[in-house]
């Protein structure tokens, strides 16, 4: 044992070292993991959601039933975790457990890290101490924490570094059988933590393949040997999907390829700080993302200017003499940074309709995360030229070699106080909802009261109503809708009709909208009644919303929340309203609109500003209700990115206020050819002038829009 010890202490030290780091920074989740909640919004609360219903109430591994009523979906489109959720399945005993147990798989994947990045520099010959160091630094300031607090499934930082140092013993062991297996479950795993882990380390084993087809002395059956671990994964997760998922209509085409992306000072430039703060007034970062975020720190950045300026000659006069792992070093940089390229958006941005050669790779819209490849790799190689240039400069003299160690660990202890600097964790993290315990007293009413009529209720309906998940068009959910919805469905296992997943079947989506276009619709066909949850703090859209509220019964409600019934309705809606046409436009005339105006109807690209209405002061009565209506031709190949805003402008002060605003994907009227956007808006209490316009944030898209109407509305 004491051998043992001895001959293991400095991947002891890093374990210890990497424990410390993480007791210190997330202390709650590491001793209490079953009791709270990383994020308590957004995605990260839906994948929490959806874990925990699937492992409560539904029976079926792959079937999920929590969202999307009454159609459920297939458990692989929920970013639950699949893997932790079936193993609990399995385990029944579990269940008590659930939370408590992607809280330790995320803290093991974080201890662990550190572990495989010093394993990675130990492969490059990097010297003892400078790869416990470069551990570390690249495990502090590494993008996955981030996601810790939101998209929590791609919190796991180990992904990499252990995929890497899997392809690096694969070719020392000459393509053995065993490492070619683990290579194969290792990504299978990640496929099945999240999609996009699993994509990532695929693309990066298939360019490393590539590169080696250029050594000439590798014979056909080493060449096929080497591409069976890198096309097995991709073959049987889509063999998977095609025998296990129904769905034939999930949108090809979603939103966010050219809006979440990389950019080069979301790369080089730290994300916040005083350099940060220092570089704005010179320098705009409006086109950096969220998505894209992989800064790879002052020290990574450092080294590889300096390792142009040493390296590159030397790889072009004596590439045949680098050694295999420092070859393999090169490879991988190539790869990472071909992947950084694509992050960018290249070269599909000045080239949209490139991405027909290769449609697949549109369902990984946030390219922003193939960056991360290359911080890695960048990091790595940036502590394997340290150790070069401790050992180049520490040869003549032994007194060199501490003046140089100093040097180098000085310059880490800057990227250490940067990385430290840089963390951004919040203070206090929710408390489990899932839990009963850990509910206060109106959250606990709040349940007690909706599972007193759970046998009456089909299903949930928030109000606001929201569906993420066709790609195409949608509703967004507000934060308070999404805590009580979830809440409520998780401790009732009454299931949400709404949905916050992704590539949701377009035909489902559409039935579910149209069931808020009143005009055409029964507002409810069957028996059994909705239970209608509407955050107080949330304000109603007026067009479908609003009746909807209007038309159903008071069940319960607290300082935050209310329920509602609502009842079967065995007619159409009826408004008791009628309207008075104040203002036509067909788009005719072409005076007027000019080169504005295609085909007889307004054709508009949705990322300018697209004004499509202007009344003057006179036009409008102060203090009344208006309905603006027009069709909207989108382009269905592509995500329908448009928002429609209202504006006024003071007649005194002249100061314009937004006053309404809705996306275009989110109204109700659709249907195979256009979207009948219908708006109800109240006039200000003093006459002034108004403006209708479009605006969004697609790239390269383009609408048309016809027969817009507005009418004014009385008693």
């Amino acid at each position: 044992m004491g051998d043992f010890l001895k001959q293991q202490r400095e991947v002891i030290g890093v374990l210890i070292i990497s424990a410390l780091f993480i007791c210190c920074l997330f202390p709650q989740l590491v001793f209490h993991p079953n009791d709270i909640l990383l994020v308590g919004e957004g995605d990260g609360l839906k994948s929490y959601f959806s874990f925990y219903y699937h492992i409560e109430y539904d029976k079926s591994f792959l079937h999920f039933k929590g969202m999307n009523y009454p159609h459920g979906e297939h458990y692989m489109y929920t970013d639950g975790f699949p893997l932790i959720a079936w193993l609990v399945q399995a385990l029944p005993f579990l269940k008590p457990f659930g939370i408590g147990l992607i809280h330790m798989s995320l803290v093991l994947s974080l201890w662990l890290t550190p572990l495989f990045i010093y394993f990675l520099l130990k492969k490059f010959n990097t010297e003892t101490w400078l790869a416990l160091l470069g551990a570390c630094s690249l495990f502090l300031l590494q993008p996955q924490f981030p996601r810790l607090f939101s998209h929590l499934s791609l919190a796991y930082s180990l992904f990499f570094p252990l995929s890497w140092y899997i392809l690096i013993r694969y070719k020392e062991e000459k393509a053995s059988l065993k490492w070619n297996s683990i290579s194969i479950v290792n990504q299978l795993f990640w496929y099945f933590m999240h999609p996009y882990l699993g994509f990532i380390i695929t693309l990066f084993y298939g360019l490393d393949w590539l590169f080696h087809q250029f050594n000439r002395s590798r014979s056909l059956k080493e060449r096929l040997f080497d591409l069976f671990p890198i096309l097995t994964p991709v073959v049987f997760m889509q063999l998977f999907l095609k025998l296990t998922d129904p769905i034939t209509d999930r949108p090809v085409n979603p939103y966010g390829f050219f809006e979440y992306q990389a950019h080069w000072k979301s790369i080089f430039l730290p994300p916040s700080g005083s350099i940060h703060r220092w570089l704005e007034p010179y320098m705009s970062f409006i086109e950096v993302r969220w998505e894209g975020q992989s800064y790879i720190g002052y020290l990574s950045i450092l080294m590889l200017i300096i390792g142009m300026i040493m390296v590159i000659p030397f790889v072009r006069n004596r590439f045949r003499s680098i050694g295999t792992m420092h070859r393999s070093l090169l490879y991988a940089f190539i790869g990472a940074s071909i992947l950084l390229v694509l992050s960018f958006g290249f070269p599909f941005n000045g080239n949209p309709t490139w991405l027909n050669i290769v449609p697949f790779l549109k369902q990984f819209r946030a390219l922003g995360r193939f960056s991360w490849p290359f911080y890695y790799v960048a990091g790595v190689m940036g502590f394997v030229l340290l150790s070069h240039l401790y050992r180049r400069f520490s040869k003549s003299k032994k007194s060199h070699s501490y003046i140089t160690a100093g040097v180098i660990s000085l310059f880490i202890s800057v990227q250490f106080i940067e990385s430290w600097n840089l963390r951004s964790f919040p203070k206090s993290f929710t408390p489990n909802i899932f839990q009963a315990k850990n509910l206060n007293r109106e959250q606990k009413q709040l349940i007690e009261s909706s599972k007193k009529g759970r046998a009456n209720y089909q299903a949930i309906l928030p109000l606001p109503w929201f569906h993420v998940g066709s790609e195409t068009f949608g509703k967004e959910a507000s934060s308070e809708t999404l805590l009580s919805s979830f809440l409520i469905s998780a401790h009732t296992g009454i299931p949400i009709h709404a949905v916050m997943m992704g590539r949701t079947s377009k035909k489902q989506t559409m039935d579910y909208f149209r069931l808020f276009n009143l005009t055409q619709t029964h507002l409810l066909s069957v028996d059994r009644s909705l239970l209608l949850v509407h955050p107080l703090e949330n304000s109603l859209y007026a067009e479908d919303e609003q009746l909807i509220y209007d038309e159903s019964k008071p069940y319960f409600n607290n300082k935050h929340v209310e329920l509602r019934i609502l009842s079967k309705q065995r007619k159409k809606w009826k408004e008791p309203f009628s309207y008075e046409l104040v203002f036509k436009d067909d788009f005719e005339d072409n005076s007027r609109w000019q080169s504005m105006v295609k085909n007889g109807r307004f054709h508009g690209s949705i990322e300018n500003y697209n004004t499509i209405l202007s009344l003057d002061s006179t036009k409008l009565e102060p203090n009344q209700w208006y309905d603006l209506s027009f069709d909207y031709y989108p382009d269905w190949t592509q995500p329908i990115a448009n928002v429609c805003y209202l504006e006024f402008i003071h007649p005194e002060t002249k100061a314009i206020t937004w006053f309404y605003n809705r996306s275009i994907g989110s109204f109700p009227g659709i249907s195979e050819k256009a979207i009948r956007v219908n708006l109800r808006f109240k006039t200000q209490v003093f006459r002034c002038e108004y403006h209708c316009f479009l605006v969004g944030n697609s790239k390269n898209v383009h609408f048309d829009l016809d027969h817009l109407v507005l009418k004014k509305r009385s008693n």
